[in-house]
């Protein structure tokens, strides 16, 4: 019979991919595929620090992410840089200072993260930020597709494209920070990246790309915390296998 640690992972895995997922399908239209992976890093030095002075890491994580999102929100529009460009600056900085500051032996669980050793604090959380990411796309989602896909127009019918950009960065941020440990530093872009392109590959329209995108993402976390629970696999590595099985095989039916 499952453990209650096993039921813990399960669920928190699940509201986790979802948000991750559908956080995805918004990052794609936007070209901000790769943008999770690099943010995650950002992370890091906050991580350390909540580790070596012994308070919770994820306030550490929180507090340099959302600084770090405002940060490249601020110099995206001063130097006219593109995002990816800016947090690819930002995550190098991040990490360096983060991989001198980890201590070695939690060093492991940082970079890869580990959703079954979830503490009940951290477990609550997951699935209250998780449930507000998705709430916020959801109430926003016709003003993110239409600001990404034509920010002139959207300033048009009276959006205010900049500040739409702002409150989806600081949301990739809070789905970053909560996708955090499940994958971990290193292979948090991957719930992001991975389901939303492979929803993209056979969805017919852009209500089913981003159901698909949240389907495929659930799916891909279940089974890999089931993994976790039956072979001792990790589940940030294993869901990224799964995930990309999924992607593989979504090119034989790419519509």
């Amino acid at each position: 019979m499952p453990s209650f640690g096993f039921l813990q992972a399960f669920i928190a895995g699940m509201f986790i991919a979802a948000s991750a997922g559908m956080l995805g399908s918004f990052a794609l239209l936007k070209r901000m595929a790769l943008v999770g992976d690099a943010l995650s890093h950002v992370a890091l030095p906050g991580i350390a620090l909540g580790l070596i002075f012994n308070f919770n890491p994820f306030f550490g994580a929180f507090v340099f992410l959302m600084s770090g999102a405002l940060l490249i929100w601020i110099a995206e529009h001063k130097t006219k840089l593109p995002v990816d460009a800016l947090v690819g600056i930002f995550f190098s900085v991040a990490l360096a200072f983060g991989a001198m500051l980890t201590p070695k032996e939690e060093l492991l669980e940082a970079l890869f993260g580990n959703v079954t050793k979830i503490e009940p604090f951290d477990f609550w959380l997951a699935i209250i930020l998780s449930t507000i990411v998705i709430t916020v796309l959801y109430s926003f989602s016709k003003k993110f597709i239409l600001t990404f896909i034509s920010p002139d127009l959207s300033l048009s019918v009276g959006l205010k494209p900049h500040r739409l950009e702002l409150t989806f960065l600081l949301i990739f941020a809070l789905s970053v920070l909560i996708g955090m440990k499940f994958a971990g530093v290193l292979l948090m872009g991957s719930l992001i990246i991975i389901p939303a392109a492979t929803a993209r590959n056979i969805a017919g329209s852009m209500y089913s790309y981003v159901l698909l995108s949240v389907i495929l993402s659930v799916i891909g976390a279940l089974l890999a915390v089931t993994a976790s629970y039956f072979y001792g696999f990790q589940p940030g590595p294993a869901f990224v296998i799964i995930a990309g099985a999924f992607f593989l095989a979504s090119i034989f039916f790419k519509k």
